[in-house]
């Protein structure tokens, strides 16, 4: 089974993003766009990853929801990793100590469990297409879409599947560890 570690997007996230990800597909001739419902910032990638390995997975995001307290990020500017004339289009969070420290806490647990550290830093993003490619440039996308600066609650992290159903991707949830409670939320 293909899996990653997120952090799922709440309802009034996705609706904000899938706004944004309307303009961009406007000013695009072709891409691979997100579903809605796919929304997530991504963690760690984990790959081909078998059933016996799911145990230590499932720790590793116990442990680091225990380790780690409810925050607010803010959705903050649209951004591209281009390769070419295609590119990724995402929407980019505020820097936010919190969500680097649950990072750093999952990369931790994840090495206590066998498994290895992400080879990459932590680049905070929401990917709103693949393989898109522009009608004019990247650029362009960027200075006209406008992203509004959301709150996006983050309060549980989330072992994924990617699976493929009726030929639609979708990821779906195997295990989720809430994060502790926190009465003045961190921002």
């Amino acid at each position: 089974m293909r899996t990653f570690i997120g952090i799922p997007v709440k309802q009034d996230v996705k609706e904000t993003l899938f706004q944004i990800q309307q303009q961009c597909a406007q000013m695009c001739k072709k891409g691979n766009f997100t579903e809605k419902d796919n929304f997530h910032m991504t963690l760690h990638f984990l790959g081909e990853t078998t059933t016996a390995e799911l145990d230590d997975l499932k720790q590793a995001v116990y442990e680091t929801a225990l380790q780690n307290r409810k925050f607010i990020g803010n959705l903050h500017q649209l951004g591209v990793f281009q390769r070419g004339e295609k590119g990724i289009i995402w929407v980019g969070t505020e820097k936010n100590n919190a969500l680097f420290r649950l990072f750093e806490s999952l990369e931790k647990n994840l090495n206590r469990q066998g498994f290895a550290r992400e080879k990459r830093k932590l680049s905070p993003h929401i990917t709103l297409a693949r393989e898109a490619i522009p009608y004019h440039s990247f650029a362009q996308i960027q200075k006209s879409v406008l992203v509004e600066q959301k709150e996006m609650i983050v309060d549980c992290i989330t072992l994924f599947e990617s699976v493929r159903i009726g030929g639609k991707l979708v990821y779906q949830p195997i295990f989720t560890g809430e994060l502790k409670n926190n009465k003045n939320i961190l921002k």
